[in-house]
């Protein structure tokens, strides 16, 4: 490979175009599937083969590839063109499943669970509030499925009283790097911000 070797370009069926750093392509954990399960990739799931890259969002893992290049320059594909993360590294997140909106006290505890997920580099530890953010509490984090899949969470939790309660969940990622408060929409980089659930606790 030429040493001024820069992006690798991936390109679909349909001319879709999206790009990975060359580093990124010769990470080991890099993909590109053409079996499932040990059969031939379905359609739907990107048929004739697709691009598995841990770590990055969705768009950048091609589908229903046709060509794969080497590029020496940054290679903008369908969403750099219009402004979206070239890099589109994961923002470390967590959000609340359950309970949805309101929770029964079955002996005088509640239960507390969602899923966690920062991509490759892991979930070390989830928190939790039911104050608003005032104080927190470390739920217990379940063993993965893998190392790079979602995270699991729970915590079993012992309200003071029935009543509306604001619950916020909190993750930090496996090299120690605390998920950000700031509240920012997917453009042009991911979401951000912690997930908050209003919550009504009955007798």
């Amino acid at each position: 490979m030429s040493s001024d070797a820069y992006d690798v370009s991936l390109t679909s069926v349909d001319g879709y175009t999206d790009s990975i750093r060359i580093a990124k392509a010769q990470d080991p954990d890099t993909l590109v599937a053409y079996l499932m399960n040990g059969v031939t990739l379905p359609m739907e799931h990107g048929f004739p083969a697709r691009a598995l890259i841990p770590g990055i969002y969705g768009m950048k893992n091609v589908k229903w590839l046709t060509r794969i290049e080497v590029a020496t320059y940054d290679v903008q594909g369908y969403w750099q063109e219009r402004g979206w993360s070239d890099v589109a590294g994961y923002n470390t997140h967590t959000r609340i499943d359950t309970p949805a909106s309101s929770a029964r006290l079955a002996d005088g505890t509640v239960i507390l669970a969602g899923i966690a997920f920062a991509g490759d580099r892991g979930i070390s530890r989830v928190e939790v509030s039911t104050d608003g953010g005032l104080t927190w509490t470390e739920a217990r984090l379940e063993t993965p499925a893998g190392r790079l899949t979602w995270q699991r969470w729970r915590l079993a939790w012992t309200p003071p009283k029935t009543g509306r309660y604001t619950v916020v969940a909190r993750a930090t990622d496996g090299q120690g790097n605390a998920q950000t408060a700031t509240i920012r929409p997917p453009f042009p980089n991911g979401s951000t911000g912690y997930h908050i659930k209003e919550m009504t606790v009955t007798g």
